[in-house]
């Protein structure tokens, strides 16, 4: 037997779980894998880790409702619903929008409200009401028992100066005599507005704060300007209205979890008409919010309709139910008037009447007709799409619902298992199985499930409660009961060995990947740092059947090849099964960075293409830096067997591995060429 004639085994494939495992290509990861990733290398390397996002857990159970809201001025909100309260990430804490609720069972949608000239937030929790709030969040600079103004703005100035600096070497600065800055609440990053200025009323950035001097970046340019003129700074939200407090109907801003009522100066940067008992005691920058608003529905919605579902398509808010089969949809122009017309013209209120309860509500664009509709799930079984048909004059619309051509089982299995993939819509059926909808309405033999070739794991486990998201290029799937997440890979039509994390929602929150909590109420932001907020978890690979291409003849070796990377100090242990599941033998065998097999080459991974290194698309910080290459040559006993196969494993607390190849040099046995011959 040649002892170097190794046969390695590279470029790996993903994982599966449908076919044997005894007849698969090896370069398969098969069940028994865990917490390991395929990057685009094609190596198998440790999957990333998570850290807390916010506050951690103060005794509260998983997050059950979340929604992420990108606004019509700017401002992106993430919200969460656990223990029947709301949260909303802001100013780098989770703050109470509301409590006392019910249910964790919320659904969310964003309106354009036209009055106050902005989007809104809307949601249903299953009663006969609908919230709203405006997403208005600002800090207090001063208070009066009647009046709160607002940081971010110092108003009518004649204190302020303007110094030039010398371009490229000493930076332009603002100045004020009054030493007001601090407690305007400017800040390092902000972009600085500047109006009544002779020659400087732009915009610029800050590079640092004092009570009486603002650094501007190197690259800001100043006029010099002596004291004197009538200045403006703001950053960027010079009034309430414009930080989206609601300037009509009855109007409540919450401080310190207490609501207090305003009637005017949101065209300023002071609030008037309060009686704000807590102002001689506030603190320069404290929070304040707009409370939420709460609409019971109008008359034209009976009172035995609880909405659970809504959303938005064409600017009219779409309302259903989980235990109802009908619809409302409202005004284009108004999205509280849900008052019947007859005949009806385009963009009046609608009732539609679906074949089965609602499940979920999608809003679509339909390329190939060019037009805008919506999606529903029905029952256990269906979907139906909502059709708009103009009459020939263009005067009235009919407004129906069209069912798909589904079969039993096709229907959704969890309120938050669907999404939009650019021009498709993916879900998990109740079969269970990741589909497509252009698939369930298919009778094509190759309309196959995008989960197929994960059959038996999805078999595996209830999907009670999941949620599908999609980032870029993969689709995540949390299974909540099971405490693990699915990755499917757009791109390169693979699924990732399951990761077990405790995750119930996902969420994306400045364009990151974060996961709620299905145990606690904590969030954190994946694909970061090498433990899940400072737990190890287990890395395992574990390849499929290898059989050296004759699945007949016995076979002998007496080395195997395993090189890679691995961090310093950490142990890889291999685990070597001869015959199915081990019944020739096991051998184990360790790799250690700090041991003589272990070849430093002085060059660690840092210094290569960090491109090369990403395990998803895009994702840059999966890292494998710092990571000693390895190259290993175990000494194997003289076993006959037919077939074997290999896992890595690693459980040590920030360690890392990467598997580039593996094999042995496997020959046919020199004892008995044939085996188990009658």
């Amino acid at each position: 037997m040649d002892e170097n004639n190794f046969k390695t085994i590279s470029q790996f494939r993903g994982y599966v779980d449908k076919p044997d495992i005894t007849n698969l290509d090896p370069r398969f990861l098969v069940p028994g894998s865990a917490n390991v990733m395929l990057d685009y290398a094609s190596r198998v390397i440790s999957r990333p880790g998570y850290t807390l996002f916010g506050a951690a857990e103060n005794g509260g159970s998983g997050i059950k409702s979340s929604w992420e809201w990108a606004t019509s001025t700017g401002k992106e909100f993430a919200l969460r619903v656990h223990d029947g309260k709301l949260e909303f990430y802001w100013n780098a804490t989770w703050n109470l929008l509301k409590s006392g609720y019910a249910t964790n069972d919320f659904s969310f949608a964003k309106i354009w409200d036209n009055t106050e000239k902005i989007d809104v937030l809307k949601y249903v929790i299953g009663d006969t009401n609908t919230y709203k709030w405006s997403g208005a969040v600002a800090k207090i600079a001063s208070a009066t028992a009647t009046t709160i103004t607002k940081q971010g703005v110092l108003t009518a100035k004649t204190t302020i100066a303007f110094v030039a600096g010398t371009p490229g070497s000493v930076a332009a600065t603002i100045t004020d005599s009054a030493n007001g800055f601090v407690t305007a609440g400017f800040a390092q990053g902000d972009t600085l507005y500047v109006t009544g200025s002779t020659a400087n009323s732009r915009n610029f950035t800050i590079a640092s704060v004092t009570a009486g001097t603002i650094t501007l970046i190197m690259s800001d340019v100043l006029t010099s300007e002596a004291v004197g003129a009538t200045i403006t700074l703001h950053n960027g939200e010079p009034t309430w209205a414009s930080s989206r407090f609601l300037t009509t109907g009855t109007r409540k801003l919450i401080y310190a979890g207490v609501e207090y009522s305003y009637t005017g100066g949101e065209a300023t940067d002071t609030l008037t008409g309060l009686t704000f008992t807590p102002y001689a005691s506030i603190t320069i920058g404290d929070p304040v919010w707009q409370s939420v608003i709460i609409t019971a529905n109008p008359g034209d919605i009976p009172a035995y309709f609880k909405a659970d579902l809504i959303a938005v398509q064409l600017n009219q808010l779409i309302l259903a139910s989980t235990k109802s089969r009908e619809v409302y949809i409202s005004s284009t122009s108004d999205y509280t008037n849900f008052t019947l017309t007859s005949p009806r013209a385009p963009g009046d209120p609608a009732k539609v009447t679906m074949d089965d309860y609602a499940t979920c509500i999608v809003p679509l664009d339909n390329i190939a007709q060019t037009t805008s509709s919506v999606l529903f799930g029905g029952g256990k079984n269906e979907f139906f799409q909502l059709s708009y048909q103009l009459s020939q004059d263009n005067t009235s619309e009919l407004v129906r619902m069209i069912k798909f051509k589904t079969a039993n089982g096709s229907g959704l299995i969890s309120k938050g298992a669907i999404a939009s993939v650019k021009n498709a819509t993916v879900y998990i059926s109740r079969e269970p199985a990741l589909d497509t909808l252009a698939n369930v309405q298919n009778m094509d033999k190759n309309a196959i499930p995008l989960s197929d070739l994960i059959k038996n794991t999805f078999d595996r486990y209830d999907f009670t409660g999941c949620h599908v998201k999609y980032w870029k290029r993969a689709i995540y799937i949390s299974v909540p009961t099971a405490g693990i997440v699915l990755i499917y890979d757009l791109m390169r039509n693979l699924w990732q060995p399951p990761w077990t994390m405790p995750i119930g929602r996902f969420a994306v929150i400045g364009d990151w990947l974060y996961g709620h909590s299905s145990v606690t109420n904590e969030t954190y932001r994946l694909y970061t740092g090498t433990t899940d907020n400072g737990v190890f978890f287990t890395q395992t690979a574990r390849f499929a059947y290898n059989n050296g291409g004759v699945r007949s003849r016995l076979k002998q070796e007496t080395g195997y090849w395993s090189d890679g990377y691995i961090s310093p100090g950490a142990e890889l242990t291999m685990n070597k099964y001869y015959g199915y599941n081990g019944s020739a033998g096991k051998k184990t065998m360790t790799i250690v960075a700090d041991q003589s097999t272990i070849v430093n080459a002085g060059s660690p991974m840092g210094t290569e293409s960090m491109g090369s290194l990403d395990g998803l698309p895009n994702v840059t910080n999966v890292s494998l830096d710092g990571l000693i290459r390895f190259y290993q040559d175990d000494t194997m006993s003289m076993i006959d067997f037919l077939e074997n196969f290999v896992e890595y494993t690693m459980s040590a607390k920030d360690g890392k591995f990467c598997i580039v190849a593996h094999g042995s040099n496997q020959e046919d046995s020199q004892t008995s060429p044939v085996s188990y011959k009658k």
